[in-house]
């Protein structure tokens, strides 16, 4: 009994003593939030963008290929949440838009279909000995 009063001043100091702290507001994330639609009008295309959360002000580079053709650069500035639009020439074809923030991709549009090779037409390559001719294609030793 003499021993449990001595070790209760102890055995107080060891009580739960963590306060929660307030962690606050998060802060909002670094990289932007759009939604962006690309529509077929005539011989254009339309870009409709909606920006929903932007970090800072800065400009949107827009890139438009047709094809593998780079046809035109845009930059739009950005000074927030809103809405913003651009427009591009259409012609026949597969054509794209990519939208660059600050040097990295941030969405990529299409319109039509891209031109792929027709499998029938592709021949064979492989990467096998198969159909070579000519001498031993094996190391000296090798059966």
């Amino acid at each position: 009994m003499r021993l449990l009063l001595l070790l209760l001043p102890l055995l107080a100091a060891c009580r739960y003593t963590f306060l929660p702290l307030d962690p606050g507001k998060p802060p909002p994330p670094e990289r932007p939030f759009v939604v962006a639609r690309l529509l077929p009008e005539g011989k254009e295309a339309r870009l409709l963008l909606k920006v929903e959360r932007l970090p800072r002000p800065g400009y949107l580079h827009l890139k438009w290929f047709r094809e593998e053709a780079l046809l035109q650069e845009k930059a739009l500035f950005l000074e927030g949440p809103g809405a913003y639009e651009a427009r591009f020439p259409l012609g026949s074809g597969y054509h794209r838009l990519v939208g660059l923030w600050e040097g990295r991709p941030l969405f990529q549009l299409d319109l039509g279909s891209p031109s792929l090779p027709d499998p029938e037409e592709v021949e064979d390559q492989g990467d096998g000995e198969e159909g070579q001719e000519g001498g031993d294609h094996h190391a000296p030793g090798h059966p």
